[in-house]
Formats: C-alpha cells, sequence, structure tokens
C-alpha cells in the first residue's frame, strides 16, 4: 500500500511538532464513558469504604462465592480431623507420624518420633521405652502381616521400620506406645 499520497502535517507551521494532525479529544471521549469514570474525572468519584466483610457479602454473586468458600473449608477441616486415613499424631507430646511406600517386591513402612522442643526435652534425657506394632492389610482388609518393633527415644527424632513382603499391601496400621500412652495411626502404602 502507498503511502506517499496520505497528508499527515500541515505544512505552514515552522516546527515539526506543530505539523502534526491530532484527532483526540478528551471531552468528546468522556461524554460517551461510564459514569464512574466521568465521576471520576471530574473529582465527585467516591471509592467504596467498606471492609473485607462487607466487600464479601455486597453483591448476591459475592455472597454465594463467599458461603461456598466457608463450606468448602468447613468441609476440608471435617476431613482431616475426623476422616478415615490418620497418619499423624501427638503421643505424650511428641508428635508421631507413619509412612509406607512399595518399591519392586517389597513394602517399606516407617514410623517416625519427631524431635521435641528444649522444654520438654529434659522428661525424656533418661529415654523412655518406644514400641509400635506395624500391621499390613491387603485389598480386603484384612491383616496379611504384623511386626513388633521397639526403641529408645531420648528426645530426638528415632526412626522405627520394618520391611513386608508385597502380598497386595494397600494399607498400614501401627498402634504406637510410650509409656502408658497409646496412638493408633494408618498410612495408604505409594507406589514408586
Amino acid at each position: 500500500m502507498d503511502f506517499s499520497k496520505i497528508e499527515e502535517t500541515r505544512e505552514e507551521n515552522q516546527k515539526p511538532e506543530d505539523n502534526l494532525v491530532f484527532h483526540y479529544n478528551r471531552e468528546e471521549r468522556l461524554k460517551r464513558a461510564p459514569k464512574i469514570v466521568q465521576d471520576y474525572y471530574s473529582g465527585n468519584f467516591k471509592p467504596y469504604k467498606g471492609g473485607l466483610l462487607k466487600s464479601l457479602v455486597a453483591t448476591r454473586g459475592n455472597r454465594l462465592l463467599f458461603v461456598t468458600i466457608v463450606f468448602t473449608f468447613g468441609i476440608i477441616l471435617f476431613v482431616r480431623y475426623f476422616g478415615p486415613e490418620k497418619r499423624s499424631g501427638t503421643l505424650n507430646k511428641v508428635d508421631v507420624s507413619v509412612s509406607a511406600f512399595s518399591y519392586e517386591e517389597s513394602v517399606y513402612a516407617s514410623v517416625k518420633f519427631n524431635e521435641v522442643g528444649k522444654k520438654i526435652k529434659a522428661d525424656f534425657e533418661d529415654g523412655v521405652p518406644i514400641y509400635a506394632t506395624v500391621t499390613a492389610y491387603d485389598k480386603e482388609g484384612v491383616s496379611v502381616a504384623e511386626e513388633k518393633l521397639t526403641g529408645k527415644y531420648d528426645g530426638n527424632e528415632i526412626f522405627l521400620r520394618t520391611t513386608f513382603s508385597d502380598y497386595d499391601i494397600i494399607k498400614i496400621g501401627a498402634v504406637c506406645g510410650m509409656g502408658d500412652g497409646l496412638l493408633s495411626l494408618e498410612s495408604p502404602v505409594e507406589k514408586r
């Protein structure tokens, strides 16, 4: 396309910036703008000062979204604390967790007693006997193998580990004990 015949400047001015033809008119543009834009440019715009909760329930769509988020959060908390699988818990102020994974023809199960804080660590200086009875379950929920593990907890992190031959094991259960406290945990077997 040949642009050489299109006039874009006026020849009568000596300065090149004065020769440009400018087709922008702010007043014309603002006449067709929405009311909120017109108010903003005229200085009559008043921002909404409602706060977080007011803005979450200001319109029908916002209320629906807010109720959905609260409901979903409630379901997640319910499943987390009352769900069927409980991989971790607290036993005598010590966090305990169980995990299991499958590799080749074996299932590796591990019970972890976490390290405690400095204030509580003095209670475990002499060492407290710990034990875990680890049970392997198949698809029907039948116990196919069981192993008893023991150790001594001195406040530092310790693992009690065992291995099972893979008899289609899908879940590991562990009854952990420390002193006179008991904790029952379970974990699905992760495939690796």
